[in-house]
């Protein structure tokens, strides 16, 4: 009878010390709010960031493909990639108005653009966009690298003949 106990005892053992194993090679789950607050240790984005539209100028009338000239101040433009303070590139909008601080710029990808998502990832200040003949309402935003908007925006109207 106490060979049995001490059979049942060590199996005990084996097993608790095997669960305790598997609990220690176990990863943390990350805690949704530790991720939050890793993406808000970027910091600030500049208070004075802007992007403006150095043409067309607003009421002008143009061909497409229409040809964009842009400018910031208060950042560097640079490549889509990893979030860096400072740092930021373009999108142009059309039709679909400016979006908050903070919310994320649809795409990039064919869809987003034929929605009037228009990125400029590649860090360029200037580029084309095939547009109809109409009126439009273009909207430049800056964004970080997750393409994040921040910064004051510009608005214009134009019409492709």
């Amino acid at each position: 009878m106490h060979r049995i106990f001490a059979l049942l005892l060590t199996m005990l053992l084996v097993v608790v010390a095997c669960v305790d194993d598997a609990a220690d090679d176990q990863v943390p789950e990350e805690d949704p709010e530790d991720t939050a607050a890793e993406d808000d240790d970027l910091g600030e984005q500049p208070a004075d960031a802007q992007a403006t539209f150095t043409s067309p100028s607003d009421g002008d009338v143009v061909s497409s493909p229409v040809q964009v000239e842009m400018a910031t101040e208060g950042i560097t433009v640079a490549p889509a990639g990893d979030p860096v303070v400072g740092e930021g590139h373009l999108h142009v909008i059309v039709d679909q108005g400016c979006l908050e601080d903070g919310e994320v710029v649809p795409g990039p990808s064919d869809s987003a653009e034929a929605e009037g998502y228009h990125h400029f990832g590649d860090g360029s200040t200037s580029g084309e966009i095939d547009l109809e003949p109409g009126t439009y309402e273009l909207c430049l935003q800056i964004a970080d690298g997750p393409h994040r908007v921040y910064g004051s925006a510009d608005e214009i109207t134009i019409t492709v003949e």
